[in-house]
C-alpha cells in the first residue's frame, strides 16, 4: 500500500510532467478505439459496400496502432529522462532499484487506468461523431452506429502490451544506470556526432535515390511498387541530413568570428552544435511527420474532389452499353429490346472500337508484354468511325494514324506493332462524344487508321502473344441518357442475350432451352457473353464510398500526426528549455540584456521549428508526381486539382503549425527567462 501511495503523490505533484504522457496516451487510445467501434459495430454491415469499408478502417487501425506505440515510447523516455533525478534521490535515500522500478509500474498501471476509463467515455461519445463524418463522406444514409463491447477489450488489450513494454524500458532504464548517473541523466547532453562528412554523403544519396525514384515513375503501377522503397531512403536520408548537414553549417559558423561572437549568435551556435545528436533525431522525427501529414491530407483530398471530374470525362451520356459485336447488331439488339419493352434512349451515341491490348509502349515501338514500368493500353478505331462521332472528315493514306493520348502523352511520329507501322499524321487532344479518361489503364492510346483490315493482324499477333483462347477483335458502344427504371429494365433484358464477335446473337430462354456445360462447367451452346453496362450514378456511389473511405481515414491518420507533431514539438521545447536555462542565466550575468537574450532565443527557435517545415515541403515537391501517379491508379489524373488541393492542404497544416510553434515557444521563453 506504501508503494501505491507513493506512486499516486509522485503523479499529482509532478503533473506537469505526467500531464503531456497521459493527454498523449488517451487520445492515442481514443483514436485507436473510435477506429476499432466503428470497424466492429454491427451498423458497418448495413453500409453498402461494407466490405471496403471494413478494409480501410483495418489499415487505419493498423497504422494508429503502430504509429501510437512509437509515439508512446517517445513520450515516455522523454517523462523517464525529466525523473531521472527524482529516481536517483530516492535510490541514495535508501529505495533500492526493485523498489524504484514496483514504484515506476504502479504509476504505469494508473495512468493505464486512467487511460483506459478516459479514453473508453470520451469513445462512447466521440465514435458516433466519428461515424458521421464518415456517413456523410461516403454519401450513406444509416446514421445509428451499435456500440460494441468488442472494440474496448481489443484496444485494451492493445494498450496493455504497449504499457507491458513501457514497463520493461523503464525497469531497464532505471536498473542499468548508477545513483549518480541517475541523478546526472537529466541534465546529460547529447555527444556531437562523428565522422560527418561520411554521414554527410550518405544523407545527400539517400535522399538523392528517394528523390530520384520518386520523379522518373513511368507510370502508376511502377510508383505503387516504388513508394515504400523511396520512403525508406527519404526517412534514412532525413535522419543523415540533419545530423550532417546542420552541424556543417553550425561548424562554418563558428569558424566566422566575426558571426560567432556577436551575443544573439553565440548561444544558438554552441548549445546546438554540443546537443545536435539530439536535435537531429527530433528535427528527423517532426519533418517525417509533417511530411506524411502533407502525403495523406493532399492525396486523400485530391483523390475525393476529383471524382466528379472523373465521371464527366467518362460518361459522354449516363448509360454506357458495351457489347461483343458489329455495330449493325447492336444497334439492332437495343432498338428491338428498347421498343419491345417501352424504354426511351436519349441522346444516343454509338461507335465501334478494337478490344484493348496492353503492353509496353517504348521510343515509338509497342510490345506484347506486361511491364510496370510502362504499361499501355492501345485502342483502335476506324476513319470513318471518327467521321460519324465528331462530324469532321478525315483522309488517311496507307499506314497514316491520327493519335489521340487519352491519358500520357506520346512523343514519337510513328507507332509499330511488329512489323507495321503507323505514321502519325496529326495529334489530337479529345474526341466528341468520346471518353477522355480510363478506369483500366495508366496511359491509353486512341489509334485512328483507314479501315479495320490494318487492325486486325495487329490484333492476331496480340491474341497469339497473349495466348487467348478468345480471338480480339471489336467492340461497339452505345451511350445515351436512361431512366433508372429503363437502365434497369434494359439490362435485366439484355442478360438473358449472348454476343460473340460476328456470330449471330443467341437468346437464352430457361423455358424453353437446356444449357449444356462443358468439362469445366461453361455454356457450349451459348458462347459469347451478355451486354456489360455501366451507370453514372452507380459508379458515382462505388467511387464516393471508396473516395470517401479513404478520405476518411486520411483526416484521422492526418490529425494523428499533426497531433504527434505538436508532442514532440512541445517536448522538444521543455528539454531544451531547461538545458538553456543555465547557459543563459551565465549571460545575463555578465551583461546580456533581457532583449538580447530574448533575440538569441527567437533566432535558435525560428531555426529550430522552421527548417522541419521547409524540409518537408522539399519532400512533398518529389513526391507530387508520385502521388499524382498513384492516384491515377484509381482513374484520376488531373494535375490542375492535384496541385491545388496540395497547396491548400500545406497552408493549412502549415498555419496548424504555425499555431504551435507559438504555443510551445512560450513554454520555452518562461523556462529560460524565469
Amino acid at each position: 500500500m506504501f508503494y501505491v501511495k507513493l506512486a499516486g503523490r509522485n503523479i499529482h505533484q509532478s503533473m506537469s510532467n505526467f500531464l503531456p504522457f497521459a493527454l498523449s496516451s488517451v487520445v492515442m487510445f481514443l483514436m485507436n478505439l473510435m477506429i476499432a467501434t466503428i470497424l466492429l459495430s454491427p451498423s458497418l454491415k448495413k453500409l453498402q459496400r461494407w466490405e471496403n469499408f471494413a478494409m480501410l478502417l483495418s489499415l487505419g487501425l493498423i497504422v494508429l496502432t503502430i504509429f501510437a506505440t512509437i509515439f508512446m515510447i517517445y513520450s515516455y523516455r522523454f517523462l523517464l529522462k525529466r525523473r531521472t533525478k527524482e529516481f536517483g534521490l530516492y535510490n541514495i535515500l535508501g529505495l533500492k532499484k526493485r523498489q524504484i522500478v514496483r514504484i515506476s509500474i504502479l504509476e504505469l498501471l494508473m495512468m493505464f487506468l486512467v487511460t483506459v476509463v478516459a479514453g473508453t467515455i470520451l469513445g462512447i461519445v466521440l465514435a458516433k461523431f466519428l461515424y458521421l463524418i464518415l456517413i456523410n463522406l461516403v454519401g450513406e444514409n444509416y446514421f445509428d452506429l451499435q456500440w460494441s463491447p468488442l472494440a474496448v477489450g481489443i484496444v485494451t488489450v492493445l494498450f496493455a502490451c504497449i504499457y507491458l513494454l513501457l514497463m520493461i524500458i523503464s525497469s531497464f532504464s532505471i536498473r542499468r544506470q548508477s545513483s549518480l548517473e541517475l541523478l546526472k541523466n537529466a541534465n546529460k547532453g547529447e555527444k556531437e556526432p562523428k565522422s560527418r562528412g561520411i554521414l554527410a554523403l550518405l544523407g545527400l544519396v539517400s535522399l538523392g535515390i528517394g528523390y530520384y525514384l520518386a520523379v522518373t515513375v513511368a507510370s502508376p503501377l511502377d510508383a505503387l511498387t516504388k513508394f515504400f522503397i523511396a520512403v525508406l531512403f527519404v526517412i534514412f536520408g532525413t535522419l543523415l541530413f540533419y545530423m550532417s548537414f546542420t552541424i556543417w553549417l553550425l561548424k562554418r559558423q563558428k569558424k566566422n568570428k566575426g558571426y560567432y561572437y556577436q551575443p544573439k549568435h553565440f548561444i544558438t551556435v554552441s548549445s546546438m552544435l554540443y546537443r545536435m545528436k539530439q536535435n537531429a533525431v527530433g528535427l528527423a522525427n517532426i519533418t517525417i511527420l509533417v511530411t506524411m501529414t502533407f502525403v495523406t491530407l493532399a492525396t486523400t483530398v485530391g483523390l475525393f474532389s476529383s471524382i466528379n471530374g472523373f465521371l464527366n470525362d467518362y460518361f459522354v451520356r449516363n448509360t454506357i452499353i458495351n457489347i461483343n459485336t458489329t455495330q449493325q447488331q447492336s444497334i439492332e439488339l437495343v432498338d428491338q429490346v428498347a421498343e419491345k419493352n417501352g424504354i426511351k434512349l436519349s441522346n444516343p451515341v454509338v461507335y465501334e472500337r478494337s478490344n484493348s491490348i496492353v503492353g509496353a509502349l517504348n521510343n515509338g515501338k509497342f510490345e506484347n508484354k506486361q511491364n510496370l514500368a510502362n504499361l499501355t493500353a492501345v485502342n483502335f478505331m476506324t476513319a470513318e468511325t471518327y467521321t460519324t462521332l465528331t462530324g469532321n472528315p478525315v483522309h488517311l493514306r496507307g499506314n497514316e494514324a491520327i493519335a489521340f493520348p487519352a491519358v500520357g502523352s506520346l512523343n514519337e511520329n510513328q507507332v509499330k506493332f511488329g512489323n507495321r507501322t503507323f505514321k502519325i499524321k496529326q495529334k489530337i487532344n479529345g474526341i466528341r462524344n468520346f471518353p477522355s479518361t480510363s478506369r483500366m489503364a495508366s496511359n491509353w492510346l486512341i489509334l485512328i487508321v483507314n479501315s479495320k483490315s490494318q487492325i486486325q493482324p495487329v490484333l492476331d499477333d496480340a491474341t497469339k502473344a497473349a495466348g487467348n483462347h478468345y480471338p480480339l477483335g471489336f467492340d461497339t458502344t452505345i451511350s445515351a441518357d436512361l431512366t433508372g427504371k429503363d437502365a434497369k429494365k434494359l439490362q435485366t433484358t439484355l442478360s438473358n442475350y449472348r454476343v460473340n464477335g460476328d456470330a449471330p446473337i443467341q437468346r437464352r430462354d430457361d423455358s424453353k432451352t437446356k444449357i449444356e456445360q462443358d468439362d469445366r462447367g461453361e455454356e457450349k451452346t451459348l458462347a459469347g457473353m451478355p451486354p456489360t453496362f455501366e451507370r453514372y450514378d452507380d459508379m458515382h456511389q462505388q467511387l464516393i464510398s471508396f473516395a470517401g473511405g479513404f478520405l476518411f481515414i486520411g483526416l484521422v491518420l492526418g490529425f494523428t500526426f499533426i497531433l504527434g507533431t505538436a508532442l514532440i514539438i512541445y517536448y522538444k521545447q521543455i528539454s531544451e528549455g531547461e538545458q538553456d536555462k543555465r547557459s543563459f542565466e551565465i549571460l545575463q550575468e555578465v551583461g546580456l540584456s533581457s532583449d538580447e537574450v530574448r533575440q538569441t532565443i527567437r533566432s535558435q527557435v525560428l531555426l529550430v521549428f522552421f527548417m522541419p517545415i521547409g524540409v518537408a515541403i522539399v519532400h512533398f515537391g518529389f513526391a507530387f508526381i508520385m502521388i499524382q501517379k498513384l492516384i491515377s491508379l484509381f482513374g484520376t489524373t488531373r494535375f490542375g486539382l492535384l496541385l491545388l488541393t496540395s497547396i491548400g492542404t500545406i497552408a493549412v497544416v502549415a498555419a496548424i503549425y504555425y499555431i504551435i510553434y507559438k504555443q510551445t515557444s512560450h513554454a520555452y521563453y518562461r523556462i529560460v527567462e524565469r
